[in-house]
């Protein structure tokens, strides 16, 4: 890690502030790429490999753009992110809701994440007023194309793990929101 700070440094001039947005890049996506090739092994383990797929296809994208639950070391993260993704494609994707629920939930899910994101995690930079309502225009239109695409492929096999991935992601992010903004009262 210091060897490519070292480079960046040397080659791109950057400052200290430029030097820790690119370490805390380059942690995330060694972190989220050893996560991602874990996941992938399990669930080939378990045969819920393409569930599983399809599941992280929709969650991902709304995550990079909506925040999250954040956590302070890998293994928790690792941790609560298994059980998350276990609990999507091992546990719930298998309870199938009939479409009629399903578009009315997707709904709420879009505009509360519309409402209450993006969360980001204290490490990160914070997002200019312009940023933040960027950021919760892309969430919303994300949100609304993988909703489309749930509803096309609605009576495919894998459908299911699509629209709890998107409730489950709805629902930590309002638990997020509810701990940063219990943090904010008692600073």
């Amino acid at each position: 890690m210091r060897n490519i700070l070292h480079m960046a440094d040397t080659y791109a001039n950057l400052n200290s502030k430029e030097q820790k947005l690119l370490s805390f890049r380059i942690k995330c996506l060694f972190y989220d790429i050893s996560k991602l090739i874990l996941f992938v092994a399990f669930f080939t383990a378990i045969h819920k490999l393409n569930s599983f797929v399809y599941a992280f296809l929709i969650f991902y994208p709304i995550r990079q753009i909506s925040g999250g639950l954040h956590f302070k070391r890998y293994f928790s993260c690792l941790a609560f992110s298994f059980v998350y993704m276990y609990l999507i494609v091992a546990i719930l994707a298998p309870l199938k809701l009939e479409l009629a629920a399903v578009v009315p939930i997707l709904a709420a899910c879009a505009a509360v994440i519309y409402m209450i994101g993006p969360i980001r995690p204290p490490s990160r930079p914070a997002l200019s007023k312009p940023e933040f309502e960027e950021h919760r225009r892309k969430a919303l239109c994300i949100v609304c194309y993988e909703i489309v695409f749930i509803i096309l492929f609605f009576d495919s096999q894998i459908a299911s793990a699509g629209y709890w991935a998107i409730i489950l992601h709805t629902l930590q992010l309002i638990i997020a929101y509810m701990i940063k903004k219990g943090g904010e009262k008692n600073a």
